[in-house]
């Protein structure tokens, strides 16, 4: 069976919960060394202070014999705590005799005990044998251990921390002063610390990961809310936003990005549904045109050359207006594209002043080249051109027969602007942003009238934002419109 994958909340959880076992791990190795460390500490601490006052009471009384010392020695062992958990007090005296306040742990024992009796009574003997080669082991222990600090090992008591030392007595002689102290009360303090931490631990790892499971859970809540916003634009639902209220800081700029990526992508739609449906009406006339004038024609058994000449004009201009369609189609599909310009260092003295020359129109209108700046630009010279042409086309449409029409250009510093004025009926202040979107009527004065494609000055807005500037519509000096193309420098 195969075992799923944590979520992000689980991770997180689970980094969390980690994070703070290793910290837990961490915090209990410190305060276990460190309490061992304090509490030895203290232990040695002690064992010099009770050794030092065991050697003062011994030289106290005066020049003594060994065996005053040793009687000596006696009292003061004798005043001592006995039992297992008591101290170990040891003192031997030189050329005397040794007193201690543990006679079980620490006096000679005799090296042989004779062959024995009968078979169990050598049985017995032999146990008590055992026995008593043990207990002089543990008093060799001691007995023979080195100066300074060491532990041993006794049966009943555990570990021993024992201190040894050798010290001068007033008349010259030596004694040997040895002082353990048993370390089952400090294992035992240990032992409790590490319930306590292993207590402690649980529950503030449980307590942890339910705190990381919420901290994540909220941490969390955003993305989840974007997840299903996001399954929503996928199912077709756009009208859905993030909600910001509440929030703050990172989770607030990724809410607000994300909703305005969706009020972009919204709009991109809508302005796809509406291109497709302005195409499919422009692309349906001219084809219901086409279709008509056929079946009129296949109607008539017997046309005439005058009707099929005029079957045949209607459907080469039907077609010529798709053609033309099709072509500005596929040139605002290349004018989008900042990768298909070819950009040269060019003046736009020449270039006005060919599209100008260039224009070929049956009415009377007056076309002309005002003050252009000699600036050069770096620009993708087809493309402009045909932006040009487009401007110019529009003007002429917009105007009455001896209109006036301006081309110029300016230096702005920042950028070049070209400038096409008219003196037509000008755009309507509230039109003026949508008639650069793909076929855009309007239903005032500037109009179409010709049949054109409807995607002339939207192919002059993506001809302008492929080369990093953009266009608009203003009131002209002449009377009319003024569009404007700006090209950054």
């Amino acid at each position: 069976m195969k075992i799923p994958r944590p979520g992000l909340r689980g991770k997180l959880a689970l980094s969390i919960a980690l994070v703070l076992l290793v910290a837990l791990g961490a915090t209990f190795f410190a305060v276990y060394r460190g309490t061992a460390s304090e509490l030895e500490s203290r232990t040695e601490s002690d064992l010099e202070r009770e050794t030092e006052r065991i050697a003062l009471q011994l030289g106290a009384g005066g020049t003594e014999t060994p065996m005053g010392y040793t009687d000596r020695a006696q009292a003061i062992t004798a005043a001592e705590n006995f039992g297992p958990n008591a101290r170990v007090i040891s003192i031997t005296i030189e050329g005397g005799g040794t007193a201690t306040n543990q006679p079980d742990l620490v006096r000679p024992f005799p090296d042989d005990h004779g062959d024995g009796g009968p078979h169990g009574e050598r049985e017995e003997e032999d146990d008590s044998r055992h026995e008593e080669e043990e207990r002089r082991e543990e008093s060799e222990r001691i007995l023979l251990a080195e100066p300074g600090f060491s532990t041993v090992e006794i049966e009943g008591a555990g570990d021993v921390r024992l201190l040894t030392s050798r010290v001068v007595l007033p008349d010259g002689a030596e004694a040997t002063i040895r002082v353990g102290q048993p370390l089952a009360p400090v294992d035992t303090a240990l032992e409790g610390l590490g319930d306590i931490f292993w207590i402690v631990g649980i529950v503030t790892l449980m307590l942890g990961a339910l705190a990381g499971w919420l901290l994540a859970s909220s941490a969390t809540r955003p993305m989840r809310r974007m997840a299903a916003v996001a399954e929503g634009v996928d199912a077709g639902e756009l009208s859905t936003r993030m909600p910001v209220d509440g929030t703050r800081d990172e989770v607030r700029r990724l809410a607000e990005s994300f909703n305005g990526m969706l009020d972009r992508l919204e709009g991109a739609f809508e302005r796809q549904r509406a291109f497709v449906a302005d195409a499919s009406h422009d692309l349906r006339t001219p084809l219901t045109v086409v279709r008509g004038q056929i079946e009129v024609l296949a109607r008539n058994t017997d046309p005439g050359p005058d009707e099929v000449r005029r079957v045949a004009g209607l459907v080469s201009q039907a077609t010529a207006r798709m053609e033309a369609m099709v072509e500005d189609l596929l040139l605002l599909a290349r004018s989008e594209s900042a990768e298909s310009l070819r950009l040269e260092e060019e003046e736009l003295g020449p270039l006005l002043a060919g599209e100008v020359d260039g224009m070929d129109f049956d009415d009377d209108r007056r076309i002309t080249v005002g003050n252009v700046t000699g600036r050069t630009v770096r620009i993708d010279r087809d493309q402009v051109s045909r932006a040009v042409s487009n401007l110019i086309s529009n003007a002429v449409q917009h105007t009455s027969t001896g209109g006036f029409i301006e081309v110029s250009a300016a230096d702005l510093g920042h950028s070049v602007s070209i400038i096409v004025d008219d003196n037509g009926p000008g755009v309507p202040e509230a039109d003026r942003a949508r008639i650069f979107d793909r076929f855009a009527r309007l239903d005032q004065a500037r109009t179409s009238t010709d049949g054109g494609s409807g995607l002339g000055l939207a192919i002059v807005k993506a001809i302008a934002e492929a080369h990093g500037g953009g266009v608009r519509c203003v009131d002209s000096p002449l009377g009319g419109a003024r569009f404007v193309i700006d090209l950054p420098v």
